[in-house]
């Protein structure tokens, strides 16, 4: 079920092919908001992200991928947050399935989301229930970084 690649990569939106996962303001700050964003190939460590023991880490940060409140249930926003000890960690630790879904490993039925299915930079990243259709603002694609050479 943990279907990441090795190193870092994109999390890309299947809703529109060019926004990815981005710290709001590239911030370095705790509890920071995480948003889609149009995907950058240069100062672009803020949309990078790693997997490791279940954590999705961000490149500029070092903080994880957390649900704001560490209450696993709809409508929460997603945060960048300090890592914290894996008993500790049921609302930092993710598995991603092929067809696209990332979700909480304790909890498949509620799913990464673009908030209100909008494509527009800056949109919130929350946690939601898992649709069975129409739901492309739920599925991601993970593209693996290639750095520019030089």
């Amino acid at each position: 079920m943990s279907n990441f690649p090795s190193g870092w990569f994109y999390i890309q939106s299947k809703c529109s092919h060019k926004m990815v996962l981005d710290v709001t303001q590239d911030s370095l700050k705790a509890a920071a908001k995480i948003v889609v964003s149009p995907k950058k190939t240069k100062d672009n460590d803020d949309q990078l992200w790693m997997h490791d023991h279940g954590y999705i880490i961000n490149k500029n940060s070092g903080m994880v991928l957390d649900v704001q409140g560490g209450i696993l249930e709809s409508d929460k926003q997603i945060i960048q947050y300090r890592r914290k000890m894996i008993e500790d960690a049921h609302n930092q630790r993710w598995y991603y399935r092929e067809d696209g879904f990332i979700y909480p490993q304790v909890n498949p039925n509620l799913v990464l989301d673009i908030r209100g299915n909008w494509t527009k930079p800056g949109t919130i990243v929350l946690l939601y229930e898992r649709k069975y259709k129409d739901n492309l603002n739920q599925l991601w694609d993970l593209i693996p970084y290639e750095p520019a050479s030089r």
